[in-house]
Protein backbone atom coordinates (compact mmCIF):
# COMPACT_ATOMS: atom_id res chain seq x y z
CA UNK A 1 0.00 0.00 0.00
CA UNK A 2 1.44 3.39 -0.73
CA UNK A 3 -0.21 6.78 0.83
CA UNK A 4 0.97 9.95 -0.11
CA UNK A 5 -0.69 13.33 2.26
CA UNK A 6 -0.56 17.01 1.28
CA UNK A 7 -1.75 19.46 2.79
CA UNK A 8 -4.67 20.50 0.75
CA UNK A 9 -7.11 18.40 2.65
CA UNK A 10 -7.32 17.14 5.96
CA UNK A 11 -5.04 14.25 6.45
CA UNK A 12 -7.49 11.82 8.32
CA UNK A 13 -9.46 12.33 5.48
CA UNK A 14 -6.38 10.76 2.78
CA UNK A 15 -5.69 8.28 5.20
CA UNK A 16 -9.26 7.02 4.78
CA UNK A 17 -9.67 7.20 1.35
CA UNK A 18 -6.76 5.87 0.31
CA UNK A 19 -6.89 3.14 2.58
CA UNK A 20 -10.29 2.38 1.88
CA UNK A 21 -9.23 2.81 -2.32
CA UNK A 22 -6.47 -0.32 -1.68
CA UNK A 23 -8.55 -2.46 -0.27
CA UNK A 24 -11.37 -2.31 -3.05
CA UNK A 25 -9.00 -2.64 -5.42
CA UNK A 26 -7.94 -5.38 -4.40
CA UNK A 27 -4.15 -4.15 -3.56
CA UNK A 28 -4.73 -4.62 0.16
CA UNK A 29 -5.54 -8.35 0.05
CA UNK A 30 -7.45 -9.77 2.86
CA UNK A 31 -5.69 -10.32 6.15
CA UNK A 32 -3.05 -7.91 4.96
CA UNK A 33 -1.27 -6.75 8.22
CA UNK A 34 -1.25 -2.77 8.72
CA UNK A 35 1.30 -0.73 10.25
CA UNK A 36 0.83 0.08 13.70
CA UNK A 37 -0.94 3.46 13.82
CA UNK A 38 2.28 4.86 15.81
CA UNK A 39 4.48 3.77 12.98
CA UNK A 40 2.42 5.41 10.34
CA UNK A 41 2.48 8.46 12.28
CA UNK A 42 6.06 8.36 12.83
CA UNK A 43 6.43 7.31 8.67
CA UNK A 44 4.25 11.22 8.18
CA UNK A 45 5.43 13.21 10.98
CA UNK A 46 2.09 13.52 11.91
CA UNK A 47 -0.11 13.21 15.41
CA UNK A 48 -0.71 9.57 16.41
CA UNK A 49 -4.20 10.63 16.88
CA UNK A 50 -4.65 11.24 13.40
CA UNK A 51 -3.62 8.13 11.82
CA UNK A 52 -6.02 6.70 14.91
CA UNK A 53 -9.03 8.09 13.78
CA UNK A 54 -8.59 6.92 10.34
CA UNK A 55 -8.30 3.72 11.23
CA UNK A 56 -11.44 3.48 14.16
CA UNK A 57 -13.46 4.69 10.89
CA UNK A 58 -12.12 1.66 8.88
CA UNK A 59 -13.03 -0.52 11.93
CA UNK A 60 -16.07 0.52 12.15
CA UNK A 61 -17.43 0.61 8.63
CA UNK A 62 -15.91 -3.04 8.06
CA UNK A 63 -12.76 -2.69 6.00
CA UNK A 64 -10.62 -3.67 8.97
CA UNK A 65 -10.64 -6.19 12.00
CA UNK A 66 -8.18 -5.57 15.20
CA UNK A 67 -6.60 -8.99 16.76
CA UNK A 68 -5.69 -8.35 19.99
CA UNK A 69 -1.68 -8.32 20.32
CA UNK A 70 -1.53 -8.92 17.02
CA UNK A 71 -2.48 -5.89 15.36
CA UNK A 72 -4.80 -4.21 12.66
CA UNK A 73 -5.70 -6.33 9.07
CA UNK A 74 -7.50 -5.78 6.20
CA UNK A 75 -11.03 -7.98 7.05
CA UNK A 76 -10.92 -11.29 6.28
CA UNK A 77 -14.45 -11.30 5.02
CA UNK A 78 -13.74 -8.77 2.69
CA UNK A 79 -13.76 -10.36 -1.37
CA UNK A 80 -10.15 -11.33 -2.56
CA UNK A 81 -9.49 -8.86 -5.00
CA UNK A 82 -11.92 -6.52 -7.44
CA UNK A 83 -14.25 -8.13 -8.91
CA UNK A 84 -14.25 -8.38 -12.47
CA UNK A 85 -17.01 -6.83 -14.57
CA UNK A 86 -17.50 -7.34 -18.07
CA UNK A 87 -18.38 -4.86 -20.30
CA UNK A 88 -21.14 -3.57 -20.84
CA UNK A 89 -23.71 -4.87 -24.12
CA UNK A 90 -26.11 -1.77 -25.34
CA UNK A 91 -28.91 -2.89 -23.75
CA UNK A 92 -27.39 -3.19 -20.43
CA UNK A 93 -26.50 0.93 -20.68
CA UNK A 94 -27.81 3.14 -18.02
CA UNK A 95 -31.30 3.36 -18.20
CA UNK A 96 -33.71 6.35 -17.42
CA UNK A 97 -35.28 5.28 -13.46
CA UNK A 98 -37.89 3.27 -13.23
CA UNK A 99 -40.66 5.43 -11.08
CA UNK A 100 -44.15 5.55 -10.33
CA UNK A 101 -47.16 7.17 -12.11
CA UNK A 102 -47.18 9.48 -9.76
CA UNK A 103 -43.60 10.88 -10.35
CA UNK A 104 -44.26 10.07 -14.27
CA UNK A 105 -47.14 12.51 -13.80
CA UNK A 106 -45.06 15.07 -11.73
CA UNK A 107 -42.72 14.83 -14.18
CA UNK A 108 -45.22 16.69 -16.98
CA UNK A 109 -45.90 19.63 -14.51
CA UNK A 110 -44.44 23.00 -14.15
CA UNK A 111 -44.15 22.84 -10.27
CA UNK A 112 -41.56 25.06 -10.05
CA UNK A 113 -43.81 27.39 -10.76
CA UNK A 114 -45.34 27.69 -7.39
CA UNK A 115 -42.16 29.04 -6.22
CA UNK A 116 -40.58 30.67 -9.29
CA UNK A 117 -39.04 34.08 -8.20
CA UNK A 118 -36.76 36.13 -10.08
CA UNK A 119 -35.28 38.04 -7.21
CA UNK A 120 -35.52 41.25 -8.94
CA UNK A 121 -35.52 44.79 -7.81
CA UNK A 122 -38.74 45.49 -8.23
CA UNK A 123 -40.54 42.31 -7.63
CA UNK A 124 -44.52 42.99 -7.77
CA UNK A 125 -44.56 38.78 -7.52
CA UNK A 126 -47.41 37.37 -5.75
CA UNK A 127 -46.87 35.73 -2.40
CA UNK A 128 -43.96 37.14 -0.72
CA UNK A 129 -44.06 39.65 2.04
CA UNK A 130 -42.22 42.42 3.88
CA UNK A 131 -39.50 41.13 6.31
CA UNK A 132 -40.03 44.49 7.82
CA UNK A 133 -43.46 43.84 9.06
CA UNK A 134 -42.79 40.25 10.63
CA UNK A 135 -42.57 40.77 14.43
CA UNK A 136 -39.03 39.69 14.80
CA UNK A 137 -38.60 41.32 18.77
CA UNK A 138 -41.60 39.45 19.69
CA UNK A 139 -41.02 36.11 18.37
CA UNK A 140 -37.68 36.47 19.58
CA UNK A 141 -39.00 36.94 23.27
CA UNK A 142 -41.41 34.57 22.79
CA UNK A 143 -39.61 32.09 21.34
CA UNK A 144 -36.49 32.15 24.18
CA UNK A 145 -39.27 31.88 26.87
CA UNK A 146 -39.87 28.54 25.41
CA UNK A 147 -36.82 27.39 24.85
CA UNK A 148 -36.38 28.26 28.42
CA UNK A 149 -39.82 26.38 29.23
CA UNK A 150 -38.10 23.28 27.99
CA UNK A 151 -34.90 23.47 29.30
CA UNK A 152 -33.90 20.03 31.17
CA UNK A 153 -36.68 18.17 29.24
CA UNK A 154 -36.43 15.80 26.70
CA UNK A 155 -37.28 16.99 23.12
CA UNK A 156 -39.83 14.21 21.95
CA UNK A 157 -41.72 13.41 18.57
CA UNK A 158 -45.07 15.90 19.55
CA UNK A 159 -48.81 15.06 19.46
CA UNK A 160 -49.04 14.81 15.03
CA UNK A 161 -52.12 16.47 15.47
CA UNK A 162 -50.66 19.55 16.78
CA UNK A 163 -49.90 21.14 20.19
CA UNK A 164 -53.09 21.16 22.84
CA UNK A 165 -52.32 24.84 23.50
CA UNK A 166 -52.23 25.82 19.56
CA UNK A 167 -55.19 24.31 18.93
CA UNK A 168 -57.26 25.87 21.42
CA UNK A 169 -55.74 29.24 20.63
CA UNK A 170 -56.67 29.15 17.19
CA UNK A 171 -60.27 27.82 18.28
CA UNK A 172 -60.91 30.70 20.14
CA UNK A 173 -59.30 33.09 17.55
CA UNK A 174 -60.92 30.99 14.42
CA UNK A 175 -64.41 32.15 16.40
CA UNK A 176 -63.85 35.66 16.76
CA UNK A 177 -62.41 36.58 13.61
CA UNK A 178 -63.50 34.24 10.55
CA UNK A 179 -67.01 32.32 12.86
CA UNK A 180 -65.24 29.51 12.16
CA UNK A 181 -67.03 26.52 14.73
CA UNK A 182 -63.99 24.52 15.35
CA UNK A 183 -63.76 22.74 18.81
CA UNK A 184 -59.57 21.92 19.39
CA UNK A 185 -60.10 18.24 18.10
CA UNK A 186 -61.43 19.95 15.27
CA UNK A 187 -58.14 20.96 14.33
CA UNK A 188 -55.05 19.91 12.48
CA UNK A 189 -51.50 21.93 12.58
CA UNK A 190 -50.18 21.30 9.17
CA UNK A 191 -46.89 22.48 6.87
CA UNK A 192 -48.55 25.62 5.29
CA UNK A 193 -51.81 25.43 2.87
CA UNK A 194 -50.17 23.74 0.35
CA UNK A 195 -49.74 20.45 3.09
CA UNK A 196 -53.38 20.71 3.89
CA UNK A 197 -54.25 20.67 -0.03
CA UNK A 198 -51.98 17.44 -0.32
CA UNK A 199 -53.74 15.75 2.61
CA UNK A 200 -57.37 16.40 1.44
CA UNK A 201 -56.32 14.74 -1.88
CA UNK A 202 -54.82 11.65 -0.40
CA UNK A 203 -57.54 10.82 2.01
CA UNK A 204 -60.47 11.61 -0.01
CA UNK A 205 -59.67 11.25 -4.19
CA UNK A 206 -58.63 8.13 -5.77
CA UNK A 207 -56.96 8.41 -9.26
CA UNK A 208 -59.27 8.68 -11.90
CA UNK A 209 -62.14 10.89 -9.61
CA UNK A 210 -63.59 14.45 -10.23
CA UNK A 211 -61.87 17.09 -8.59
CA UNK A 212 -63.74 20.38 -8.96
CA UNK A 213 -61.47 23.65 -9.14
CA UNK A 214 -62.07 27.22 -10.03
CA UNK A 215 -61.05 28.68 -13.42
CA UNK A 216 -59.00 30.58 -13.04
CA UNK A 217 -58.25 29.53 -9.79
CA UNK A 218 -54.74 28.27 -7.42
CA UNK A 219 -52.77 26.78 -9.18
CA UNK A 220 -50.92 24.22 -6.31
CA UNK A 221 -54.10 23.36 -5.98
CA UNK A 222 -54.29 22.68 -9.59
CA UNK A 223 -51.27 20.56 -10.05
CA UNK A 224 -52.02 18.48 -6.82
CA UNK A 225 -55.15 17.00 -8.43
CA UNK A 226 -53.14 16.29 -11.75
CA UNK A 227 -50.49 14.54 -9.86
CA UNK A 228 -52.52 12.23 -7.98
CA UNK A 229 -54.09 11.35 -11.16
CA UNK A 230 -57.64 12.43 -10.61
CA UNK A 231 -59.57 14.05 -13.11
CA UNK A 232 -59.86 18.53 -13.20
CA UNK A 233 -63.44 19.42 -13.89
CA UNK A 234 -63.16 23.66 -13.88
CA UNK A 235 -65.88 26.00 -13.03
CA UNK A 236 -65.60 29.33 -14.57
CA UNK A 237 -65.34 32.40 -11.89
CA UNK A 238 -66.57 35.98 -12.40
CA UNK A 239 -66.48 39.29 -9.80
CA UNK A 240 -68.66 37.14 -7.53
CA UNK A 241 -65.96 34.21 -7.59
CA UNK A 242 -66.92 30.78 -8.01
CA UNK A 243 -70.38 30.82 -10.46
CA UNK A 244 -72.11 28.06 -8.78
CA UNK A 245 -74.66 28.27 -12.36
CA UNK A 246 -71.65 26.06 -13.82
CA UNK A 247 -71.54 23.49 -10.71
CA UNK A 248 -71.29 20.08 -12.80
CA UNK A 249 -74.12 17.91 -12.34
CA UNK A 250 -74.55 15.47 -9.25
CA UNK A 251 -73.85 12.51 -11.84
CA UNK A 252 -70.21 13.85 -12.62
CA UNK A 253 -69.67 12.32 -8.68
CA UNK A 254 -67.01 15.29 -7.90
CA UNK A 255 -65.55 13.62 -4.77
CA UNK A 256 -63.62 17.72 -3.69
CA UNK A 257 -64.31 20.74 -4.34
CA UNK A 258 -61.40 23.58 -4.35
CA UNK A 259 -62.72 26.91 -3.37
CA UNK A 260 -61.23 30.43 -2.57
CA UNK A 261 -64.78 32.26 -1.41
CA UNK A 262 -63.70 34.41 0.80
CA UNK A 263 -60.57 36.14 -1.35
CA UNK A 264 -60.99 34.19 -5.10
CA UNK A 265 -57.52 33.60 -6.25
CA UNK A 266 -56.51 34.93 -8.67
CA UNK A 267 -59.58 37.59 -9.44
CA UNK A 268 -60.42 39.00 -6.17
CA UNK A 269 -63.98 38.31 -5.91
CA UNK A 270 -65.78 37.80 -2.80
CA UNK A 271 -68.34 35.22 -2.80
CA UNK A 272 -71.90 36.75 -1.84
CA UNK A 273 -74.43 34.28 0.11
CA UNK A 274 -76.52 33.48 -2.98
CA UNK A 275 -73.74 31.77 -4.13
CA UNK A 276 -72.18 30.14 -0.56
CA UNK A 277 -75.45 28.91 -0.01
CA UNK A 278 -75.99 26.85 -3.77
CA UNK A 279 -72.46 25.40 -3.48
CA UNK A 280 -73.44 23.77 -0.05
CA UNK A 281 -76.77 22.33 -1.38
CA UNK A 282 -74.84 21.16 -4.47
CA UNK A 283 -72.42 19.58 -2.04
CA UNK A 284 -74.81 17.68 0.25
CA UNK A 285 -76.87 16.48 -2.42
CA UNK A 286 -73.76 15.00 -4.07
CA UNK A 287 -71.94 14.22 -0.94
CA UNK A 288 -68.87 16.19 -1.88
CA UNK A 289 -66.61 17.63 0.60
CA UNK A 290 -65.60 21.20 -0.41
CA UNK A 291 -62.22 22.52 0.76
CA UNK A 292 -62.21 26.25 1.69
CA UNK A 293 -58.92 27.80 1.49
CA UNK A 294 -59.09 30.50 3.46
CA UNK A 295 -55.07 31.80 2.13
CA UNK A 296 -55.39 35.74 2.80
CA UNK A 297 -58.60 36.62 4.05
CA UNK A 298 -57.28 38.77 6.82
CA UNK A 299 -56.64 41.48 4.59
CA UNK A 300 -59.60 43.10 3.52
CA UNK A 301 -59.67 46.99 3.76
CA UNK A 302 -63.44 47.56 3.41
CA UNK A 303 -65.47 46.06 6.54
CA UNK A 304 -64.19 43.35 8.40
CA UNK A 305 -63.16 40.36 6.60
CA UNK A 306 -66.55 38.03 5.79
CA UNK A 307 -67.52 35.02 7.60
CA UNK A 308 -66.75 31.82 6.48
CA UNK A 309 -68.49 29.33 4.10
CA UNK A 310 -67.96 26.55 6.99
CA UNK A 311 -70.03 28.79 9.54
CA UNK A 312 -72.78 28.16 7.25
CA UNK A 313 -72.13 24.30 6.77
CA UNK A 314 -74.60 22.23 8.39
CA UNK A 315 -74.06 19.27 6.73
CA UNK A 316 -70.14 18.23 7.72
CA UNK A 317 -68.83 18.88 4.65
CA UNK A 318 -66.76 21.84 4.84
CA UNK A 319 -62.85 21.65 5.23
CA UNK A 320 -61.41 24.93 6.21
CA UNK A 321 -57.59 25.86 5.60
CA UNK A 322 -55.64 28.38 7.18
CA UNK A 323 -52.13 29.75 6.95
CA UNK A 324 -50.06 32.40 8.71
CA UNK A 325 -47.82 32.69 5.25
CA UNK A 326 -49.04 35.79 4.05
CA UNK A 327 -50.00 36.99 7.41
CA UNK A 328 -46.36 36.42 9.08
CA UNK A 329 -43.84 34.89 6.98
CA UNK A 330 -44.04 32.11 4.12
CA UNK A 331 -40.77 30.37 5.82
CA UNK A 332 -42.95 29.34 8.93
CA UNK A 333 -44.76 26.58 7.39
CA UNK A 334 -47.39 26.90 9.76
CA UNK A 335 -51.10 26.13 8.41
CA UNK A 336 -54.20 24.76 10.00
CA UNK A 337 -56.99 22.37 8.91
CA UNK A 338 -60.44 22.49 10.69
CA UNK A 339 -62.05 19.06 9.86
CA UNK A 340 -65.63 17.48 10.26
CA UNK A 341 -65.34 14.96 13.12
CA UNK A 342 -65.55 11.99 11.01
CA UNK A 343 -62.23 13.04 8.88
CA UNK A 344 -60.05 13.91 11.84
CA UNK A 345 -59.07 10.67 12.36
CA UNK A 346 -58.23 9.26 8.91
CA UNK A 347 -56.75 13.29 8.48
CA UNK A 348 -54.09 12.47 11.27
CA UNK A 349 -53.50 9.63 10.20
CA UNK A 350 -52.37 10.89 6.85
CA UNK A 351 -50.52 13.77 8.72
CA UNK A 352 -48.30 11.40 10.80
CA UNK A 353 -46.83 9.03 8.73
CA UNK A 354 -46.04 11.98 5.90
CA UNK A 355 -43.84 13.65 8.33
CA UNK A 356 -44.94 13.03 12.08
CA UNK A 357 -45.91 16.88 12.91
CA UNK A 358 -45.02 20.05 12.51
CA UNK A 359 -42.03 22.47 13.77
CA UNK A 360 -43.26 22.38 17.77
CA UNK A 361 -41.40 25.07 18.94
CA UNK A 362 -42.92 27.07 15.81
CA UNK A 363 -46.50 26.12 17.31
CA UNK A 364 -45.62 26.77 20.54
CA UNK A 365 -44.31 30.29 19.74
CA UNK A 366 -47.48 30.56 17.51
CA UNK A 367 -49.77 29.56 21.04
CA UNK A 368 -48.14 32.14 23.25
CA UNK A 369 -48.62 34.86 19.92
CA UNK A 370 -52.42 34.31 19.65
CA UNK A 371 -52.65 34.10 23.21
CA UNK A 372 -50.90 37.11 24.31
CA UNK A 373 -53.11 39.32 21.87
CA UNK A 374 -49.88 40.13 19.42
CA UNK A 375 -51.24 38.32 16.48
CA UNK A 376 -54.58 40.49 16.41
CA UNK A 377 -52.66 43.34 16.68
CA UNK A 378 -49.77 42.61 14.03
CA UNK A 379 -52.58 41.71 12.01
CA UNK A 380 -53.98 44.75 12.51
CA UNK A 381 -50.55 47.24 11.88
CA UNK A 382 -49.87 44.89 8.96
CA UNK A 383 -53.63 45.56 7.62
CA UNK A 384 -52.83 49.70 8.06
CA UNK A 385 -49.28 49.10 6.21
CA UNK A 386 -50.51 46.68 3.39
CA UNK A 387 -53.68 49.23 2.67
CA UNK A 388 -51.15 52.15 1.98
CA UNK A 389 -48.99 49.63 -0.26
CA UNK A 390 -52.48 49.17 -1.92
CA UNK A 391 -53.27 52.52 -2.80
CA UNK A 392 -49.86 53.65 -3.52
CA UNK A 393 -49.63 50.74 -6.26
CA UNK A 394 -53.24 51.88 -7.62
CA UNK A 395 -52.22 55.73 -7.69
CA UNK A 396 -49.18 55.06 -9.88
CA UNK A 397 -50.58 52.59 -12.36
CA UNK A 398 -53.79 55.23 -13.01
CA UNK A 399 -51.21 58.35 -12.94
CA UNK A 400 -48.83 56.02 -15.05
CA UNK A 401 -51.60 54.36 -17.64
CA UNK A 402 -55.13 56.44 -17.31
CA UNK A 403 -57.71 54.69 -18.78
CA UNK A 404 -55.40 52.42 -20.30
CA UNK A 405 -55.60 50.28 -17.18
CA UNK A 406 -57.80 48.20 -16.03
CA UNK A 407 -57.35 47.25 -11.91
CA UNK A 408 -59.36 44.59 -10.18
CA UNK A 409 -59.59 43.12 -6.68
CA UNK A 410 -58.33 45.95 -5.03
CA UNK A 411 -60.41 45.80 -1.70
CA UNK A 412 -58.98 42.81 -0.27
CA UNK A 413 -55.68 40.36 -0.19
CA UNK A 414 -52.21 41.64 -1.38
CA UNK A 415 -52.43 41.46 -5.16
CA UNK A 416 -54.18 42.99 -7.72
CA UNK A 417 -55.01 42.33 -11.30
CA UNK A 418 -53.94 44.47 -13.37
CA UNK A 419 -55.13 44.31 -17.31
CA UNK A 420 -53.86 47.00 -19.54
CA UNK A 421 -56.37 47.62 -22.50
CA UNK A 422 -54.42 48.45 -25.43
CA UNK A 423 -51.99 45.40 -25.69
CA UNK A 424 -53.21 41.90 -26.53
CA UNK A 425 -53.64 39.30 -24.27
CA UNK A 426 -51.33 36.95 -26.11
CA UNK A 427 -48.64 39.54 -25.17
CA UNK A 428 -48.41 39.10 -21.45
CA UNK A 429 -46.03 36.44 -21.61
CA UNK A 430 -43.60 38.88 -23.54
CA UNK A 431 -44.62 41.92 -21.68
CA UNK A 432 -43.25 40.04 -18.18
CA UNK A 433 -40.01 38.73 -19.82
CA UNK A 434 -39.50 42.63 -20.81
CA UNK A 435 -40.16 44.01 -17.74
CA UNK A 436 -38.17 40.96 -15.75
CA UNK A 437 -34.75 43.01 -17.84
CA UNK A 438 -36.10 45.80 -15.98
CA UNK A 439 -35.73 44.35 -12.92
CA UNK A 440 -39.50 44.57 -12.56
CA UNK A 441 -40.94 41.49 -12.05
CA UNK A 442 -45.18 40.94 -12.93
CA UNK A 443 -46.57 37.57 -12.97
CA UNK A 444 -48.68 37.42 -16.59
CA UNK A 445 -52.70 36.48 -15.40
CA UNK A 446 -53.99 33.07 -16.76
CA UNK A 447 -55.83 33.16 -20.13
CA UNK A 448 -59.07 31.92 -19.19
CA UNK A 449 -59.35 34.49 -16.61
CA UNK A 450 -62.50 37.04 -16.96
CA UNK A 451 -61.72 40.43 -18.90
CA UNK A 452 -57.93 39.07 -20.45
CA UNK A 453 -59.84 39.05 -24.07
CA UNK A 454 -59.84 42.53 -23.30
CA UNK A 455 -56.14 43.44 -22.74
CA UNK A 456 -53.36 41.62 -21.39
CA UNK A 457 -53.92 41.02 -17.50
CA UNK A 458 -50.75 40.74 -14.60
CA UNK A 459 -51.01 39.83 -11.23
CA UNK A 460 -49.19 42.11 -8.90
CA UNK A 461 -48.47 41.88 -5.45
CA UNK A 462 -47.36 45.14 -3.28
CA UNK A 463 -47.02 43.37 0.56
CA UNK A 464 -43.45 43.24 0.24
CA UNK A 465 -42.62 46.57 -1.98
CA UNK A 466 -42.09 49.84 -0.14
CA UNK A 467 -43.63 53.31 -1.41
CA UNK A 468 -40.06 54.35 -2.98
CA UNK A 469 -40.04 51.18 -4.85
CA UNK A 470 -43.48 50.75 -5.75
CA UNK A 471 -43.28 54.29 -7.87
CA UNK A 472 -39.95 53.20 -9.37
CA UNK A 473 -41.36 50.23 -10.53
CA UNK A 474 -44.06 51.36 -11.89
CA UNK A 475 -42.42 54.41 -13.81
CA UNK A 476 -40.16 51.43 -15.50
CA UNK A 477 -42.56 49.23 -15.96
CA UNK A 478 -44.51 52.02 -17.67
CA UNK A 479 -41.56 52.38 -20.26
CA UNK A 480 -41.85 48.32 -20.82
CA UNK A 481 -45.43 48.67 -21.64
CA UNK A 482 -45.23 51.89 -23.98
CA UNK A 483 -42.96 49.90 -26.62
CA UNK A 484 -45.88 46.89 -26.45
CA UNK A 485 -48.71 49.36 -27.69
CA UNK A 486 -51.31 48.32 -29.75
CA UNK A 487 -49.42 48.88 -33.20
CA UNK A 488 -46.02 48.61 -31.66
CA UNK A 489 -44.46 45.35 -31.06
CA UNK A 490 -46.10 42.66 -32.57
Amino acid sequence: MLIRLDRDTPLQTQIYDQLKASILSGDAAPGTRLPSSRALADQFAIARNTVLQAYEQLLAEGYLESRPGAGTFVGAALPAGPVPRPAMTPAEAPRAPRLSRYSERLRGLDIDSLTRRGGLRYSFHYGTVSAADFPADIWRRLLLREIRRRAGKPYLYENPQGLPELRAALSDYLARARAVRARPEQILIVNGSQQAVDLALRVLVDPGDTVVVEDPGYSGARLAVEAIGARLLPVPVDADGLDTAWLPPLEAGARLAHVTPGHQFPTGGVMPAARRLALLDWAERGGTYVFEDDYDSEYRYEGRPVESLQALDRAGLVIYSGTVSKVLSPGLRLGYMVLPPELVEPFLRAKQLTDRHTASLDQAVFAHLIRDGHFERHIRRTRRRNQHRRDVLVAALKAAFGPAVAIEGAKAGLHLVVRFRDIPAALAGSVAEAAALRSVGIVPAETGMAGTEGGAGFLMGYAAVEEPDIRQGVALLREVVQSFRRGGVA
